[in-house]
């Protein structure tokens, strides 16, 4: 997942930010008493509260989702390549063999041919 330059991060920090200052200037603006004035600064103050413990839960149940998944893609990527490797030793022993037994059936060739020259040498100089 490509990095967005922190797109619902700054979201979030640009409506915590608004919510607070419209909250701040209404509550300034209004004409109400002191005690009003707590009140409604005290509730304002429990709903962004509310509010953030709501986008923090949100938060980390998607990071959690994020890390499961890029878990699970590591586990897959792993497993792919175990097997990639485990095909390429098999492959790699199979014509080691392949060249091995070559190897052995030209050397048989090359003592026959030998053999055979070095018999037709005797025949010729004896006849």
């Amino acid at each position: 997942m490509a990095y967005d330059g922190g797109g619902d991060s700054g979201f979030f920090k640009g409506f915590l930010f608004g919510g607070l200052i419209g909250a701040v200037a209404a509550l300034l603006l209004a004409p109400k008493t002191g005690r009003e004035m707590r009140e409604d600064i005290s509730r304002r103050s429990r709903e962004l509260k509310d509010d953030v413990e709501l986008k923090l839960e949100q938060a980390v149940k998607r990071a959690e989702e994020i890390l499961a998944e890029s878990q699970e893609r590591l586990e897959n990527f792993k497993n792919e390549t175990k097997a990639s490797l485990e095909d390429l030793e098999e492959k790699a022993a199979s014509k080691y063999t392949e060249g091995k037994d070559a190897i052995k059936d030209e050397k048989g060739r090359i003592k026959e041919a030998i053999h055979a020259g070095v018999a037709a040498y005797k025949d010729e100089k004896e006849s």
